[in-house]
């Protein structure tokens, strides 16, 4: 019974030992290091050297993962300070675009205000504007009414004079003298000159605007100059000259006047624009300062936005940039990662058959037979 047992307790050793056997050839290295053991043996190679060949490949992989294990700490405390450096960069970046942004909320309404403003003085200039020009065009209207109006009194001071002349041209030598008293008179045909000549300026005068009562007066003087043609003597001629004097002194006095009034217009009117004038000129002010200011804000709104661009541009640059640093420092953790589990896993495998060389001799000798035996090309 002891022995069935002990033959049982050997054969699920040696089978352990064979599925030992089996995970150690998956590795390429496994797989290697037995083959070299094997031929070793079968060669009969000194087993102190096997385990000094196994114990030195066993101390290299420990010497190599310290050393990957220290180059790998210190490149990481590289890529942790490269990426503080960059987040200290972006959040410097991030608070700078942050008092642009700033700068650009209190100016932009400052603008807006001003251009309002600035709308607002021109809507009050143009109407300003529009009084100016209203008052310039009445003004204009009121001089031409008064240039209308001294040529028409023109006329009329020309048709009297011109009766005048008639009478004074014309005045016939006196037949006799008295002592303070000179007898003159005209033909008929005279005062019928007279008559017709003032007939037509007062038909002319009364289509005008301004002298028809004075081409009323002179229409009957035409009247009784006609009546009295064939008189024709001295009491009627001075009667005419006279009252012909007396319509050219009162034309004179109405020219006067109307003349006071249009420099009494003038005058105001100078007044008025004056008032209009200074009240343009402060629009005018009001509106290049507004100019000038408003140009001043956008010019330092278009700088800003312009850093605020730079600065944007720069945090995508430097985001990008520590993005990419944070990938290459993965990359490289992962990689050490991968290597040091492919180094633990070799040191694994030298470890075993270190452990398989110190303990289960047989086996591996008897495992050697079977593949020998099974024709293995590996170890010939």
């Amino acid at each position: 019974m002891k022995t069935t047992l002990l033959l049982v307790l050997v054969a699920c050793a040696f089978a352990t030992n064979t599925a030992l056997f089996d995970r150690i050839e998956k590795s390429d290295l496994g797989k290697t290091l037995l083959n070299t053991i094997a031929i070793q043996m079968t060669t009969g190679e000194p087993l102190e050297r096997i385990f000094q060949t196994l114990y030195d490949l066993e101390d290299r992989y420990i010497a190599d993962q310290k050393e990957d294990d220290a180059n790998n700490q210190a490149f990481q405390q590289v890529c942790d300070a490269d990426l503080n450096a960059l987040n200290q960069e972006l959040a410097n970046l991030e608070q700078r675009n942050t008092e642009l942004q700033a700068v650009l909320d209190d100016l932009q309404p400052i603008r807006d205000q001003k251009i309002g403003q600035k709308k607002a003085k021109e809507l009050q200039k143009a109407e300003l504007q529009k009084v100016i020009d209203e008052t310039t065009a009445k003004r204009q209207e009121q001089a031409d009414d008064f240039e209308a109006q001294r040529q028409e009194y023109t006329f009329v001071s020309s048709v009297l004079a011109e009766a005048r002349r008639l009478f004074t041209d014309n005045l016939q030598a006196p037949s006799f003298l008295q002592k303070g008293e000179e007898r003159v008179h005209v033909t008929p045909q005279i005062m019928a000159q007279v008559a017709s000549h003032m007939s037509q300026g007062a038909h002319k005068a009364s289509t005008m605007k301004h002298v028809r009562t004075f081409g009323k007066a002179i229409k009957l003087l035409a009247n009784l100059a006609n009546r009295t043609q064939q008189f024709a003597n001295q009491e009627l001629t001075g009667r005419v000259i006279k009252l012909i004097d007396d319509l050219q002194n009162q034309l004179s006095q109405a020219f006067d006047l109307a003349r006071k009034a249009e420099d009494d217009r003038v005058r105001a009117y100078e007044a008025y624009m004056s008032l209009l004038n200074k009240d343009m000129n402060k629009y005018n002010s009001s509106i290049a300062n507004l100019t000038a200011e408003i140009q001043s804000l956008q010019d330092r709104i278009d700088a800003t936005t312009s850093s605020q661009n730079d600065v944007l541009q720069r945090i995508q640059a430097k985001t990008q940039q520590r993005d990419d640093r944070r990938g290459e420092c993965q990359e490289a953790a992962y990689d050490y990662q991968q290597r040091r589990s492919a180094r633990d896993s070799d040191r694994q495998t030298v470890s075993d058959l270190i452990g398989i060389l110190n303990s289960n001799m047989r086996d591996l000798k008897e495992y050697i037979a079977l593949r020998v035996a099974a024709g293995d090309k590996d170890l010939e």
